[in-house]
């Protein structure tokens, strides 16, 4: 008897907060969940993320040991040319979650393209613009599928209670931050706000401190989609700032404000607006961010998540 289909999705041994990751291990317990083995490979055994909460399968790569028959590979974008030698001879998919970082790991040894390759035989995004990005670079790529990211509404929700708190997360552009901040402090309008810097902190310890926020900073730049922004607007913040360019879906008026990337004026411009209205007359502000919420929770569900996830492979495994 052949043995039966298993999904292996390598995985960084991250111990920092990464999106990216948090999504591989939530890929791995839908297709669980579907009846659909699979398994998360971290580099080091007995290695799992514990940053947010899971109860996912993961094991390593020695663990794991020798591929066999019916096994298919779920490689993350920035694994995926590492994988055009590795494993010879088993199917591959490439679960890219930022388009933008398709070369960014690219190894000069490796003069085959992973995405033309043939074991590779699809690719999943999780935003239009990650799949134009790919279909203009590879002309040639058909069996490319997209899903949605899910909120999780038991972690991420609205809470009316919100301090005079504005939010930001340093990972990416902190520069960007301090410059707008500098210039409201310099104006004045900062009296009486608290700035926080989410870094460093778990899943449940980052989404309290969204909840209880007023205003939220998006520093995003060149993403696959953008879940900080998100989950902000899940918690029902005014958040303002970059979209990254996949995130454009979602981050739009009247649930967000976008401000062209690195426009500092305009991005202070736009806070100290949101601060004027808090200040002056504050329930319409917290009824927008109440139904920005209700956008989020209703449009990128978990159930949504998992239906596409499950119809992806159902689609993937028949073109095998």
């Amino acid at each position: 008897m052949a043995n039966p289909l298993r999904i292996l999705a390598p995985c960084i041994d991250w111990t920092r907060a990464a999106g990216g990751v948090r999504k591989l291990y939530r890929h791995v317990d839908v297709l669980n969940a579907a009846g659909i083995e699979a398994i998360v490979m971290h580099q080091q055994p007995g290695f799992r993320c514990t940053w947010f909460e899971n109860q996912t399968r993961v094991s390593s790569y020695e663990q794991v040991g020798t591929p066999r028959q019916g096994d298919i590979f779920l490689v993350p974008e920035v694994l995926a040319w590492q994988f055009v030698t590795l494993w010879p001879g088993f199917p591959k998919v490439i679960f890219s979650q930022n388009a933008y970082q398709t070369f960014s790991w690219k190894q000069d040894e490796h003069t085959v393209s992973p995405y033309t390759h043939p074991e590779f035989k699809a690719v999943i995004v999780v935003s239009e613009d990650s799949r134009a990005y790919l279909q203009y670079t590879y002309p040639t790529l058909k069996n490319i599928h997209r899903i949605r990211y899910g909120i999780d509404p038991t972690v991420f929700f609205f809470d009316a209670n919100k301090k005079r708190q504005i939010a930001y997360m340093p990972r990416k552009l902190e520069q960007d931050a301090r410059q707008v901040l500098a210039v409201l402090k310099y104006k004045g309008l900062l009296n009486n706000w608290d700035i926080v810097k989410i870094e460093d902190k778990t899943e449940s310890e980052t989404a309290r401190i969204l909840r209880e926020t007023a205003i939220f900073l998006s520093l995003s730049t060149q993403e696959g989609w953008g879940l900080p922004p998100m989950e902000a607007m899940a918690c029902g913040c005014v958040t303002i700032g970059y979209d990254g360019r996949g995130g454009a879906e979602f981050f739009k008026p009247p649930h967000a404000t976008p401000i062209d990337f690195q426009n500092i004026p305009a991005f202070a411009a736009a806070v100290e607006q949101a601060i004027h209205d808090i200040d002056s007359n504050p329930q319409p502000v917290w009824e927008r961010t109440r139904q920005s919420a209700h956008f989020i929770a209703e449009n990128y569900s978990p159930q949504i998540e998992a239906a596409d996830i499950v119809a992806t492979w159902t689609r993937i495994l028949e073109s095998i």
